[in-house]
């Protein structure tokens, strides 16, 4: 019986991990439908501005993910080999973290509105609803630019 309990709870862990890193998501390429996990993404919130790159890259990752000198995506750290120093790179950067019109399968939503601190970003706090739910509508919408 404690075999069977270390199996599911190894099999629980592993699921978990793949549901915020997104694996699991197909896009339909392999054939098969898009299937998507869902992780309790609410694309009927409010957002603190409108979900356009432009305003998400000015009120949220440049502020938050890439401060001069001190943010984890800043020039200096592109911590992931993300660098959000300017709108260009950042948008670039961004691209391979999110599933155009599919929330719930972006690994950038799945950070940002996680609350495990060792997933979350920004790392130590959350984001603001508002500018979460900006970004799961802009990813929701297509993630145009």
């Amino acid at each position: 019986m404690r075999g069977h309990r270390a199996f599911l709870f190894t099999f629980s862990v592993m699921l978990a991990s793949s549901i915020l890193s997104g694996a699991g998501c197909s896009d339909g390429s392999n054939g098969a439908a898009p299937v998507c996990l869902d992780a309790g993404v609410d694309r009927e919130c409010t957002p603190s501005y409108e979900p356009t790159w432009d305003a998400l890259y000015a009120n949220t990752f440049q502020r938050s993910c890439a401060a001069s000198g001190i943010s984890c995506h800043a020039a200096t750290g592109r911590q992931g080999g993300v660098d959000f120093s300017n709108s260009d790179t950042a948008y670039a950067n961004v691209q391979s973290k999110v599933r155009p019109g599919q929330p719930e399968c972006s690994i950038l939503v799945h950070r940002v509105l996680a609350t495990d601190g060792k997933v979350r970003m920004p790392p130590g706090r959350s984001l603001p609803a508002g500018e979460q739910c900006a970004i799961v509508q802009w990813v929701a919408n297509g993630a145009r630019r």
